[in-house]
């Protein structure tokens, strides 16, 4: 039978998971299980078990085995799923993506992250015959890829919750995370896939990294040059929206 408080008919497990949930959320640098039990008024045994709930579900992690835990990105997911969220981000930077596929003829796309993934919200596939095509909709994880690394370079919170849940994934490309961090942009010459080459730039609001955009095409037209190139043109673009 369901644990139903009184005066209300809340069901209590859910209200404690919640008030778990709130508390790791008012410590941006994480919280122990400890501290969080002792916030919100729960045995350590009861904030394990819902811990551990909620850390299943995706909507903490605790990037250091034993350590403090921090919310991951699904919150925002669930709020931005079948909401404006999303509507918003692509109506906003359309024109960009516009400007960007016409003056570079390559595919270009607008991607924003999950928990350990990321979505293709929107693309424009380059007029060659020869191209890639925007898999809008789509997802890839995190981990190996332009759009990915640019991510986490600038998004601290997803970098710990993927090292953790990968750690030799990680230790494999962590410098291309932090190579795009120096360089405010990532860049894949092949990394990914033989003959392809792909950049990454993130897109900021404020604070906050809620997308990034990329170009991606066959090495025959994209250098390495010719990729530095495009990168200056993508920031270029963002900075004038």
């Amino acid at each position: 039978m369901e644990n139903k408080e009184k005066g209300g008919g809340r069901v209590q497990s859910v209200a404690r998971a919640f008030a778990l949930l709130e508390a790791v959320g008012r410590t941006p640098e994480g919280i122990r299980l400890s501290d969080a039990a002792a916030e919100v008024g729960l045995s350590p045994s009861t904030a394990h078990n819902l811990m551990a709930t909620l850390e299943s579900l995706g909507y903490v992690a605790q990037p250091a085995s034993g350590g403090a835990y921090v919310l991951t990105a699904r919150l925002g997911e669930v709020a931005r799923s079948g909401t404006a969220g999303d509507e918003g981000l692509r109506d906003r930077y359309r024109p960009v993506i516009e400007k960007l596929a016409a003056e570079s003829r390559e595919t270009c796309y607008l991607a924003v992250p999950g928990v350990y993934d990321y979505l293709y919200l929107d693309g424009i596939d380059s007029p060659h015959p020869f191209k890639l095509t925007a898999p809008v909709g789509g997802r890839d994880l995190m981990l190996g890829s332009a759009i990915g690394h640019v991510l986490l370079a600038f998004r601290p919170e997803a970098a710990g919750r993927v090292a953790a849940r990968d750690p030799e994934g990680w230790d494999r490309w962590r410098s291309k995370v932090e190579l795009a961090r120096k360089q405010g942009y990532a860049l894949d010459l092949e990394e990914a896939v033989s003959g392809l080459c792909c950049l990454a730039v993130p897109v900021r609001e404020g604070e906050s990294v809620p997308a990034a955009i990329g170009i991606a095409g066959p090495t025959s037209r994209l250098s390495e040059e010719r990729m530095h190139e495009l990168a200056g043109l993508v920031r270029d673009a963002l900075i004038i929206r």
